[in-house]
Formats: C-alpha cells, sequence, structure tokens
C-alpha cells in the first residue's frame, strides 16, 4: 500500500497577506490557482495534528479514490464521468489537505513582527507561529497552527521534557523544528544513548586575521590544536534492525547509512554488526554503559544483546531533560511520536559527479589541465548526432541513468516530446526536435564554460570508522580499524581506485580538498561490509575540519579519481 502521498498546505508570502492586511479567505480551488497550494511530505507535526484532530488516512480507501478517478480520466468525458471525477477529487482532498498547517514566506522583517504578535487570519480562523526550523530560517519561511489545536500540539512536540533545564532559543527552536522534517514512519526500535568521544588533533593551518575592510586579511601558518567529536551526529544500526525498516519502508535492499528522526533527536545511523563486534572482539561481553546514571551516580548499563540501534547524546539534543530513557519512551509513545526516516542510501551510487566553479577555482590549472578535466564532459557532447538515436537519448535523459530513472522518466516527466522518440524515433529528422537537442547541447556547452563539467564520481555520505565507534562503546583503547591517513570506500575499491579527491560543497577554499588514500584489504572489507556506499573515516585526522566543520549526521562528500583533480592537490602546497 502506498503511504508516500503528498500532502497539501497552504504558503503565502508575507507582501500579498499585508495587502490583505493580514486577513485572508480562500478556497481549495482558489490556492490551486493563486500557487498558493503546495504539496509537501509528511511529517509529525502533520502525523499529531491528524491525530488531534482524529483525521487518519485510510490509504486503501485513498488509493482505491486515486485508481477510479484516474481510470475515469481516460474513459469519454461525459457528464457522469465528470460528476464522478469531482466526488473522488473531494475524497482525496479530505484525505490529504491539513488546513491546520500553513507556512509564510517572509519577505520584510515588520511582517513576521506583525505575524508573531498578533497572528494571521485564514477563512475567518486564527493562526499562531508554530515553528521555523534551521533550514526554513535559511530561506525566510514560518510555519503556523491554528489556535484551535496550537497548544496541544505543541504539548505533544514537548514531549514531557523538563522545561526547567536551560537551553538557549536559537537551539529549542532547531530542535523543536526537527518535528517538520519530511520522514517515513517506521517502527519503534530498541536503542541505548551513549556519551559522545572526544579526541584531539594538532594540524599547521591557515590562520586568518582581519583587518580593516579596505585591506586584505593576513594569513600566516601556524599549528592548531582543536576538540574533534567523533560521533558528531553518528550513530549504529545493526543489521537486522537495518533489514526490518528497508521491508517497512519496501525497499528490495539494506541502506548502509539512514538519517532519523525522534523527538528532538535527529542524525546519521550507519549499518554495522554491533552484536558480531561484541562476541569477536569483546570477549563475547555485551554489557556497556549508557549517558544516565543511577542514584549512586553510575552508569546505567544495558546489554546489546537487547538493543538494535545505539544513539549518541549530539544525536539525542535534550537528552539531559530525561531522568532516564524509559521516561523518554514512555513520553513518546504516550504523544504519539513516531521514529521516522528522512532519507536513506541508494541501492547503488552513480558514477558520474558533475563539478561546478567552486570544486575547480581551487586547483592551479594551466590551460593543457583544463583540457585534460574537461575531456570527459567535452566526449559526452561530441556524441550527440542525429545518427546515433541511443546516445542522443541518453543525453536527453542526463547523466546517472539506470534501468529504473528510465522507467520513472517516462512514467511521470513532462517532455513528451522526448518520450515521443522513444516511441517513434523518425520524429529526430523534425526540425522542432532538431532545434530542442541543438537548444540543449548549447545550453550544456555554455555551463560547462561556467565550470558545470562530469567527472567519474558521485556524492556519499560522510562516516566515521565504526570499528573504532564500537571500541568505544566497550571501554575498549580507541586504536581504529582506519589509522591516521587512511581511509575506505567500497565503492571506488571495487573498481579498482586506492586514491581519490574528497571535497564538500560549497568550497570556498584551497584546504577544502583532500587527497583520500584508500585501503582495501580482507579485514576491512569483512568489517564495512553492509557499507556498500559511504566514504569512512579514521578516528585521527582534522579532515572534517577541512571540509568546513562537518558533521557525521547524514551530511555528504564528493569524490573523484579524476587525475587532474588529484594530481593538482598533491602538487598545492
Amino acid at each position: 500500500m502506498i503511504r508516500n502521498r503528498q500532502l497539501y498546505t497552504l504558503k503565502f508570502k508575507s507582501g500579498r497577506l499585508k495587502k490583505f492586511e493580514y486577513n485572508i479567505d480562500i478556497t481549495f480551488d482558489e490556492a490551486k490557482i493563486t500557487k498558493e497550494l503546495v504539496s509537501i511530505s509528511d511529517n509529525q507535526f502533520l502525523r499529531s495534528i491528524r491525530d488531534i484532530r482524529n483525521k487518519d488516512i485510510n490509504y486503501e480507501n485513498l488509493e482505491e479514490a486515486f485508481a477510479k478517478r484516474d481510470s475515469l480520466k481516460r474513459k469519454k468525458n461525459s457528464a457522469e464521468n465528470k460528476t464522478e471525477i469531482r466526488r473522488l477529487q473531494n475524497i482525496i482532498r479530505d484525505y490529504l489537505f491539513m488546513p491546520d498547517y500553513i507556512t509564510v514566506e517572509i519577505e520584510h522583517p515588520k511582517h513576521y513582527e506583525y505575524i508573531y504578535k498578533n497572528g494571521l487570519i485564514v477563512n475567518g480562523k486564527l493562526y499562531k507561529r508554530l515553528s521555523c526550523s534551521a533550514g526554513q530560517a535559511r530561506v525566510s519561511t514560518v510555519v503556523l497552527c491554528n489556535i484551535e489545536i496550537i497548544d496541544e500540539l505543541k504539548r505533544r512536540i514537548n514531549n514531557g521534557r523538563n522545561e526547567n533545564i536551560p537551553i538557549t532559543p536559537s537551539k529549542f527552536n532547531a530542535y523543536f523544528g526537527l518535528s517538520g522534517s519530511s520522514t517515513s514512519a517506521v517502527s519503534e526500535p530498541k536503542f541505548i544513548v551513549i556519551k559522545d568521544y572526544i579526541n584531539t588533533d594538532k594540524f599547521m593551518a591557515n590562520y586568518v586575521t582581519e583587518t580593516d575592510w579596505d585591506k586584505d586579511d593576513i594569513i600566516d601558518r601556524r599549528e592548531i590544536e582543536l576538540e574533534m567529536n567523533r560521533t558528531d551526529g553518528m550513530g549504529l544500526i545493526s543489521y537486522n534492525q537495518s533489514k526490518k525498516w528497508a521491508d517497512e519502508l519496501g525497499l528490495d535492499y539494506v541502506p548502509a547509512q539512514w538519517c532519523v528522526r525522534q523527538s528532538f533527536l535527529k542524525g546519521m545511523l550507519c549499518t554495522f554488526p554491533v552484536h558480531e563486534f561484541c562476541e569477536k572482539l569483546n570477549n563475547g561481553n555485551y554489557v556497556v554503559d549508557t549517558i544516565y546514571k543511577d542514584s549512586e551516580g553510575n552508569h546505567i548499563k544495558a546489554d546489546l544483546r537487547d538493543y538494535d540501534i545505539i544513539i549518541t547524546e549530539s544525536q539525542f539534543k535534550l537528552w539531559n531533560s530525561y531522568p532516564d530513557i524509559e521516561s523518554y519512551i514512555a513520553n513518546y509513545r504516550n504523544n504519539k511520536l513516531y521514529w521516522g526516516v528522512s532519507r536513506y542510501t541508494d541501492k547503488q551510487d552513480k558514477n558520474i559527479l558533475k563539478l561546478n566553479y567552486q570544486f575547480i577555482q581551487t586547483l592551479d590549472l594551466k590551460k593543457r589541465d583544463i583540457q585534460k578535466i574537461s575531456e570527459q564532459f567535452v566526449e559526452w557532447i561530441d556524441g550527440v548526432t542525429l545518427e546515433n538515436l541511443s546516445y542522443t537519448l541518453l543525453f536527453l535523459l542526463g547523466v546517472n541513468n539506470s534501468e529504473d530513472k528510465i522507467n520513472n522518466y517516462l512514467k511521470s516527466n513532462d517532455n513528451y516530446w522526448v518520450k515521443s522518440l522513444v516511441v517513434n524515433p523518425d520524429i529526430l529528422n523534425d526540425k522542432f526536435i532538431r532545434d530542442k537537442i541543438y537548444n540543449l547541447i548549447r545550453v550544456r556547452i555554455q555551463k560547462g564554460c561556467l565550470g558545470d563539467i562530469y567527472v567519474n564520481g558521485n556524492f556519499q555520505v560522510l562516516v566515521y570508522d565504526p570499528y573504532a565507534f564500537m571500541q568505544h562503546v566497550c571501554g575498549l583503547e580507541i586504536t581504529g580499524l582506519l589509522k591516521r591517513d587512511e581511509f575506505y570506500s567500497h565503492y571506488w575499491n571495487n573498481i579498482g581506485v586506492s586514491q581519490i579527491s574528497s571535497m564538500r560543497y560549497p568550497l570556498t577554499y584551497r584546504s577544502e580538498h583532500i587527497v583520500l588514500n584508500l585501503r582495501n584489504d580482507d579485514t576491512v572489507n569483512y568489517w564495512y561490509r553492509y557499507c556498500y556506499s559511504g566514504i569512512i573515516l579514521n578516528w585521527f585526522g582534522h579532515e572534517v575540519v577541512n571540509y568546513a566543520s562537518a558533521y557525521v549526521d547524514y551530511d555528504i562528500l564528493a569524490t573523484t579519481d579524476n587525475e587532474i583533480d588529484v594530481v593538482q592537490l598533491i602538487l598545492t602546497p
């Protein structure tokens, strides 16, 4: 049964609201015309709103309505059919439209000030500010909720936390806003919470001293020492639990990494043989310390045989607002707050990486280097001819094509002229089609001149050594499976590449490129066997600092084996 249908909410620009003195009447159909009806994925706010309103989505009835409506649309356009289609549309709307939840794009600070103080009236109902997540703040967007339910909604989302525990408003605003993250609900796992692991690293850095606005800053090289949180935003998940969630989401594979959400909890989970590690490398000892303490100040123990997920304190943002994990669990069960998955790794990593000027500007490229690094892109463009229909079609469908991607394109994309080429290759000789292709080639070349070129590579999730993670969990000496200057990537190892260039978007300085030397042997391949995707870092370097202070909470990293890119990084001081 499909459970990932998009929901509908109203979204306004604050300037338009101001013209109506923040009191607007609008119907569902009018909002469609004015493009103020938007589709969004499900999230915890919306689940809780439905529960408060006793408005469960009957997915069986919903899908039946979709199927009947789509079938009627393909039949004769009679008055009877039109009436039935409208009836089915109303059923779909009633299930998917969420009138209690509104977003507003703020176009002026004064608009926000008014809405924050006075609220917004839509169709005679008053709405007040509910939240503004970190992502929404970056695009000046705020969430409002119907005051009929906002207090109960906030009570549930606060999830019984100790509100006397101090926290800065900005942090709490971001943590509260996590409930607005798009997620697919999954079953509750058995989990523990542990302390983060922090060590230090000394390294040479370009140290910047700011000067007057009209003068260049002073840059000098000096050795600095920084604390490094090796578990910042990262946890572990057993293969069995990963498999269980994958089955619930209808996947035919087990993801290497997950991005998860729960009340005041977020981050990445890496699939790893947690229990096997305890058996083989911890002398069969499964008992570990959790972050919570008993009345005598001793860490509460947990037997990992009873758990499938290990969460860190950096993931569970408000762990200290609950006396123990049992009270936290009891609260989110009572408040019907679900575990959710926002992202997970694809079944197969892509093979082509699109660079841009930010990736390239940090390299000291000569004219010959530019020709070399652009070879793959030029060859790709040159292959498009009217004589080679198959190649031309692949060009039109974009890079990183797969059977699933092509099938989805044919089912849903609106570029009907491309679909027509698949059905009738003869229209390749039509002037309109030829002009469309030539214009696309011209646009691609123009973008290529600005740095948008293709090389071998992809984006993968950034992961800290999960083997060292388990050593920390078990209280063992932290040796790590990867030593300093050693890294791991199943993708690159699988195609025989031992050295890659890595970079995290957006780049602003040459130090944000790093050459990674990949380890490939039976030991790493065995323990990282579930990490078919992901770039694994050791616990002893400072690479995340170079990656603009990256976290391992599902941040992604671009890598390529392009010869010019790698060599330039080795040679550039």
